[in-house]
């Protein structure tokens, strides 16, 4: 049985993920890592200096999701610390040629699987007086044609982010919602971005996320954006729809997946 908080991070085999269990091991804390690939897992649990437990699930898939969490529950004694929702899938379709089961894979991964986990171990959060990371994205900020499902999906994940964040300090849990840029990582390579001579500075590493998280955690901040400039395009896309569909069909690449 672990003892004490532990940090739970969905995602946790590569990109934002790992990065953030790397700097939260060097502060010592337990880490439950969770994400589809098994093999990943325990590759990165491989590498990480702290005690570090791997758990393979779909958090698309209710019934794994559960299991999850009852595991999850009774290995930390009924206290988690540090909940990370950070899986999440591309949309890889635009607003007029999605499949409406694509639709729904996306909206599961990316939206239900973070509500679920999270009512799911809530009163392990409440008790531990533990907080919850939402790795949501730009894209939950403006809306993109060619990346219409994934888009859709983090709209909902940072709405509801941002509603749990003022529903949960009455029960003494804090919440912080993360909005990055396109971020390179084996789930999402960013590839077109990466080689464009201009939008490639719109880019932002895992490790810079990570520590962009670190930081707003130990500040208490409710919201951060990654890098921070990328705040202006939610309010771009509140003011000036028309600039913000310009400046996307420029973008090189498939929407703004993160």
């Amino acid at each position: 049985m672990e003892v004490g908080p532990l940090a739970v991070i969905t995602g946790g085999s590569s990109g934002i993920g790992l990065a953030l269990a790397r700097r939260l091991a060097v502060s010592g804390w337990t880490l439950a890592l969770v994400a589809r690939d098994a093999g990943r897992l325990e590759a990165a649990a491989a590498e990480l200096p702290a005690t570090t437990t791997t758990h393979p699930c779909d958090v698309g898939d209710p019934a794994e999701l559960a299991a999850l969490a009852a595991t999850l529950t009774a290995r930390s004694d009924g206290r988690i610390g540090l909940l990370v929702c950070n899986a999440g899938m591309p949309g890889g379709a635009g607003a007029l040629d999605v499949t409406p089961e694509r639709a729904r894979r996306v909206m599961d991964v990316n939206y239900h699987g973070m509500v679920g986990l999270t009512r799911l171990l809530w009163p392990s959060l409440v008790t531990a007086h533990g907080r919850v990371v939402n790795v949501c994205s730009v894209a939950g900020t403006v809306a993109l044609a060619s990346s219409a499902p994934y888009a859709a999906s983090k709209h909902a994940a940072v709405a509801w982010s941002r509603a749990l964040a003022v529903a949960a300090p009455r029960d003494g849990v804090r919440v912080l919602t993360v909005n990055p840029g396109p971020v390179p990582t084996p789930g999402f390579p960013q590839t077109a971005l990466v080689r464009h001579r201009l939008w490639r500075h719109a880019t932002v590493t895992a490790d810079d996320c990570a520590a962009a998280i670190e930081r707003a955690i130990v500040r208490d901040r409710r919201e951060i954006f990654v890098p921070p400039f990328w705040r202006l395009a939610g309010v771009l896309q509140a003011l000036a729809p028309g600039t913000v569909a310009r400046l996307a069909a420029t973008r090189p690449g498939r929407g703004a997946d993160r």
